[in-house]
């Protein structure tokens, strides 16, 4: 009785032998390496899925190469030179005196408002870009002191990249300016006139303080300051916003931004009750012309 159990046990081992060493197709597969996809980055001209369509990303941008490189010069920049500066400049500087700083320039850029209130047909904004500069420059100190919004009259800046929008120009591709960032032809164009608009006014207020002298050295101090100062308001960091597609997604962000800066100014002279997202946008896409009409 002993031998046949033993018998059965050997005959039962032996059945599992058998089992194990049966041929398993995937054993006997060569080594493929690792070939997992890494990324889902929609890639240009691919075609993509209704699950995956991410065409209201693109933005016409046909120096898209040209303009990386330049936001990696921005970003780099950046970090190593304007930000520093920033912190040296926000720790001597206590934050009243900053405050202080910014309702100035903001004063100074009414002027601009006003001007371009005046070109885009738009007395709202010239009647109150006319009154801030009047209230904040005489009672306010110079601007030291924003009056005028504790007034109620409250800041409405524009510039000439507004008033080129009014006027019908289209954006144009999308561009990013050293130092500056991210920009389109018509704002990039609008810039430039607001950069003659201010040089002709600092010169004006240089007339009017009997500066005769040192004209260019207060010019770069002033405009210096005003970087500073800018750049200290904005919380934006390159490479901080925890997206690998950064630089696809500031495009995308500014140029919507442009666009509802646009809806807006013709919402201000619509009539009212008008649905606010109804207007079909018309962004230029990435490597496709916009459409003529």
């Amino acid at each position: 009785m002993r031998k046949l159990f033993s018998l059965a046990l050997l005959f039962l081992l032996l059945q599992g032998c058998a089992t194990i060493s049966k041929n398993d197709p995937s054993l006997n597969l060569k080594p493929q390496g690792f070939i997992a996809p890494v990324s889902h980055a929609p890639i240009a001209g691919q075609h993509k899925t209704k699950n995956a369509d991410l065409e209201f990303l693109d933005v016409y941008d046909p120096w898209d190469s040209m303009n990386r490189h330049i936001y990696s010069f921005n970003a780099r920049f950046d970090r190593a030179i304007y930000i520093p500066a920033v912190d040296v400049y926000t720790t001597i500087l206590p934050s009243p005196v900053r405050k202080g700083v910014t309702n100035a320039v903001d004063n100074l850029n009414e002027v601009k408002s006003f001007t371009n209130g005046i070109l885009q047909f738009n007395g709202d904004k010239t009647t109150r870009a006319f009154s801030r500069f009047v209230i904040n420059s005489s009672i306010g100190l110079l601007g030291i002191f924003d009056v005028a919004t504790m007034w109620d009259i409250k800041r409405m800046e524009t510039g000439f990249a507004d008033t080129l929008g009014v006027w019908g120009v289209p954006p144009g591709p999308y561009v990013v300016l050293p130092l500056l960032g991210p920009s389109s032809v018509r704002d990039t164009g609008g810039s430039l006139g607001d950069f003659a608009l201010l040089w002709y006014e600092m010169n004006w207020v240089y007339d009017l303080a009997g500066v005769e002298e040192g004209r260019t050295a207060i010019g770069i101090g002033e405009s210096t300051i005003r970087g500073l100062n800018l750049r200290a308001n904005v919380p934006f960091r390159y490479y901080q916003t925890g997206s690998p597609f950064e630089y696809d997604l500031v495009r995308f962000l500014y140029t919507k931004k442009r666009e509802l800066d646009m809806e807006r100014e013709e919402l201000g002279s619509s009539t009212e009750g008008k649905p606010y997202m109804k207007k079909e946008f018309d962004t230029p896409r990435r490597n496709r012309e916009p459409v003529k009409q």
